[in-house]
């Protein structure tokens, strides 16, 4: 299942005039430095993520934690437009911040042996990613890059994390070799799922899976002509793509549902898992990623626009 595109609450819509995207940024910064005391400072900052998306952001420096989230601009200033109360928007963006509270410098491993059980594997996109991936480890996957993150405990659980760069692989006096055979090895440990796309929807909206049909709409016959559609992500549904280089779990799923099979990038979460019985041709398949990936999630977590076929006899995986 693809993530949506994030939306902030927006509650009832605004009356009169908002103010600029411009206005709106300088009175909200004045607004968090006043919120937060004294010691802190706030800046605008011009951030590169995923995909080289780019956003402008709010940075807070504080010298007792510098490792607090960037505030994003556009996506406040969106809420406030929805909402009409710049009240709302501090109350979120303080609330941001203060789920990072506990988390500081001191948190990001300084030995390999303290890193080595945090560390996890990613998947991006290579082509997307030229740029960026001059200055971080990683290796050829296909169409991917297989790129590294170390966790960093938030609010006791391990949700957060930092991409491993150069600068971190030579703290820790490590090669990429080693970071992507402990990756690996730590994959083996964690605990995916493969979920029917219908159990999923029913989950989400609280509803049994057999209501489906009739909730949206769909008579029990377009039900029945379906194709059946499942979704591997792991247990966090954080990074769940790269449950793409396990081996068993693909093998697994092949000899359950009766043989080779589709992989569809749903996102840099999640895969749809389609039995090639149930599918149309790969050209197909193709579209319809390309065409959910512009209406349904945030470009910085777009995977691929490629299809995946994975053949059960010689267990391979390839582009389709």
């Amino acid at each position: 299942m693809c993530r949506k595109k994030d939306r902030l609450p927006a509650g009832a819509a605004g009356k009169g005039r908002h103010m600029e995207y411009k206005t709106f940024k300088e009175e909200f910064k004045q607004r968090i430095e006043k919120e937060l005391g004294g010691g802190i400072t706030a800046s605008f900052l011009d951030v590169e993520k995923n995909n080289q998306e780019r956003y402008e952001g709010l940075e807070i420096k504080d010298e007792n934690n510098p490792v607090l989230p960037i505030l994003r601009l556009e996506e406040l200033y969106e809420g406030y437009k929805g909402s009409g109360s710049m009240e709302q928007m501090v109350s979120v963006a303080l609330g941001e911040l203060g789920r990072y509270s506990e988390v500081s410098v001191d948190m990001v491993p300084k030995t390999w042996e303290e890193a080595r059980g945090r560390l996890r594997s990613e998947l991006v996109h290579y082509g997307w990613n030229l740029e960026s991936l001059k200055n971080i480890p990683h290796r050829r996957f296909l169409d991917f890059a297989v790129a590294y993150r170390v966790e960093l405990p938030v609010q006791g659980e391990f949700v957060g994390g930092i991409r491993v760069n150069s600068v971190l692989m030579g703290l820790w006096g490590i090669t990429e070799r080693e970071l992507y055979e402990t990756a690996m090895e730590n994959l083996k440990n964690e605990d995916y799922r493969i979920q029917p796309m219908s159990e999923l929807l029913g989950s989400i909206f609280g509803i049994m899976p057999g209501m489906l049909g009739g909730i949206f709409g769909i008579t029990p016959e377009l039900m029945e002509d379906m194709p059946k559609q499942y979704v591997l992500t792991n247990e966090g549904n954080r990074y769940g793509a790269a449950g793409l280089l396990r081996k068993d779990i693909l093998e697994s799923f092949a000899e359950q549902s009766g043989g080779n099979f589709y992989i569809l990038p749903s996102s840099i979460h999640e895969l749809i898992l389609l039995p090639e019985d149930f599918t149309v041709n790969a050209e197909c398949l193709k579209e319809m990623v390309k065409e959910v990936n512009q209406e349904a999630v945030i470009r910085e977590e777009w995977l691929s626009e490629s299809v995946y076929y994975y053949d059960f006899k010689e267990g391979t995986l390839r582009v389709a």
